[in-house]
Parts: structure tokens; C-alpha cells; sequence
């Protein structure tokens, strides 16, 4: 994985009635996988459109969300609520910040709250990254986090404010669009200028039109 955040941003635009189903586990297996995706891509914003106003699922997107982006040794920590009981079954995200073993490695970077970092270490900050400079003595540095990519940040907005997540340069997953790789160089080049929001528009149907409803915004 690279760790290091995107040069230009990636946004990612999603309907909250992708979640067809009113079943928890489901819901689970189905965030985790979009959260998985996400980090692998090093996606900036992951923004929910609220097309479905149930506060159920806000709630359980929100709880998987804040228990995904942890670390293992700080999900330890983290209160248990109805809305993580299949939180086992959540793939790692797998950030530059969390180990992939116990035992620590020099150059190795963490991230800790209240003074855990997962291992025995000496820092003088209790909060935010360290890096591990000496595994044997159990030294490490603070680390600035502006560096390091830390994982999407979700944000759900209402769906009258869906224009407002509409971006310069706005790719739309639809099947009567163009293809991508015929494209390539228009995309490429339009990413080093302004970035890319994706959106994947709801099962219903309707995102071309939803998108042309937004005055000042052209279609791609």
C-alpha cells in the first residue's frame, strides 16, 4: 500500500439505499467492503447521500465507520453497542498506521490515544502518531499525521444537498456513460487539474437526471 495521502483528491459519493436490506449483518459485510476498497484507493471523502432518512442506518454506518478506522490494539477500547455485533466480520482497512504484528519495527508508525500505542514505548505525546526508533528499547518519535494517509473521512448529508458533493470533475458509474478506458488521458488529466468525485448513483435508478437537476454542473 502506498502511505502517503493523494496529491489530488478522490471522493467517493454513495446512496445510503445501497443498503437494500434491513439486516445488520448485511449492512456490515457490505460497509466493510466499501471501507476496504476505499483504503486501498486512498479515497479522501467517502460521502453518503441520505436518500433513505432512517436514522437506523445512520447510526450503524456512523458506529462501523469510527470501529473500522481504529487499529486493533485501540478497538480494544472502543464501547460495545448493538450496532457492531458482527463487527468481526470487518475486514482491515489496513492504514500505514496500523502494525501488522505485534512486536515493534523500526521505522514502524502508530497511532495512540491516551497514551496507547500498542506496545510499551516511551513518548512524551500521549495522543496522535509515533514512529518506533528503537524496537529493543522501546523508543519512538512523534510523527506529524499530515504525512500519512489516515483513511477516508465519511461525511452523510441530506439528499437536497447532493449537488454540494459535485465536484469540477465528476465521474458518474452508469451504464449508458462512455467508457473510462477510451477516456484515459481526458481522466488522467483532468485528475492532475482538479481531482475526481465518483459517484455511484442509488439501485433506483435516476443519477443522470438527478445530476443535470443541478444547475452549473455538466455531465461526464
Amino acid at each position: 500500500m502506498i502511505f502517503i495521502p493523494r496529491r489530488k483528491p478522490l471522493n467517493l459519493v454513495l446512496f445510503l439505499s445501497l443498503f437494500d436490506k434491513r439486516d445488520l449483518r448485511y449492512i456490515t459485510e457490505k460497509f466493510s467492503f466499501i471501507m476496504r476498497v476505499s483504503s486501498i484507493f486512498r479515497v479522501n471523502d467517502l460521502i453518503w447521500i441520505d436518500d433513505v432518512k432512517n436514522k437506523d442506518i445512520n447510526k450503524i454506518i456512523c458506529e462501523l465507520y469510527k470501529y473500522s478506522i481504529l487499529p486493533s490494539y485501540l478497538k480494544k477500547d472502543f464501547p460495545i453497542k448493538n450496532e457492531l455485533k458482527y463487527a468481526g466480520l470487518l475486514s482491515p482497512v489496513n492504514l500505514p498506521s496500523h502494525p501488522q504484528q505485534a512486536l515493534p519495527l523500526e521505522g514502524e508508525v502508530r497511532i495512540g490515544r491516551k497514551g496507547n500505542f500498542g506496545i510499551d514505548v516511551n513518548i512524551s505525546c500521549n495522543d496522535g502518531y509515533s514512529m518506533v526508533i528503537d524496537s529493543i528499547k522501546g523508543r519512538a518519535i512523534s510523527y506529524p499525521d499530515f504525512i500519512l494517509y489516515s483513511g477516508a473521512t465519511q461525511k452523510i448529508i441530506d439528499e437536497e444537498g447532493f449537488c454540494s458533493a459535485i465536484s469540477p470533475f465528476t465521474i458518474v458509474g452508469t451504464r449508458s456513460g462512455n467508457n473510462p478506458l477510451e477516456r484515459y488521458f481526458e481522466i488522467k488529466n483532468n485528475y492532475e487539474k482538479f481531482g475526481i468525485t465518483l459517484i455511484i448513483g442509488p439501485p433506483k435508478g435516476g443519477i443522470i437526471r438527478k445530476i443535470s437537476s443541478c444547475n452549473g454542473n455538466e455531465e461526464k
